[in-house]
């Protein structure tokens, strides 16, 4: 039942839980708020994803992927277009998740539907791209992907940090942007 007063109260509810480390009594006040929010409440998408958090922190990773899948698709269905900033960064998200759980073959296919349109947040998405295919052992295509998001990163800080993350994989040179 959709009671868009009771969702949001639930959800910062869980939230309160879940910073404060109490993870199991957060569960059933995400599980209700998931069922009181409206399927096209703008905030929904953020739900499933704070519930996902909450889900992998007590090692239930099949039920976190579950909810990041939802958060993409219900961002998805909420902005109509695969490159709006909501939409890449779900998708990112649930890329991480696949990428730290052993499944870089998904992250690209979870990844590519934001990457045929070229949105604003590429390099987020160069960036787990350029993870999975190093993780796939596809290195050319990595290089490629790593230099992407190193290209396309929005500050000098976001290309510092990059350029950290991949130090020791020789996927960037010395001379890389």
């Amino acid at each position: 039942m959709n009671d868009q007063l009771r969702a949001p109260k639930l959800a910062r509810e869980g939230f309160d839980l879940w910073q404060s480390g109490r993870l199991a009594e957060a569960v059933p006040r995400y599980i209700e708020a998931l069922k009181s929010a409206d399927p096209d409440h703008y905030a929904l998408p953020d739900y499933h994803g704070e519930f996902a958090a909450v889900l992998e922190a007590l090692g239930n990773n099949a039920e976190a992927r579950e909810q990041l899948e939802l958060a993409a698709q219900v961002q998805r269905h909420l902005d109509g277009n695969d490159c709006s900033i909501g939409v890449t960064t779900a998708r990112y998200f649930l890329a991480d998740h696949l990428l730290r759980h052993g499944e870089p073959e998904q992250v690209l296919d979870v990844i590519s539907p934001s990457l045929a349109v070229v949105p604003q947040s590429e390099w987020l998405l160069r960036l787990v791209q350029a993870q999975a295919l190093h993780a796939l052992s596809r290195t050319a295509e990595a290089r490629w992907a790593a230099q992407r998001a190193l290209e396309a990163a929005p500050s000098d800080q976001k290309r510092v940090e990059i350029r950290a993350g991949f130090e020791g994989t020789g996927l960037l040179g010395a001379g890389d942007a």
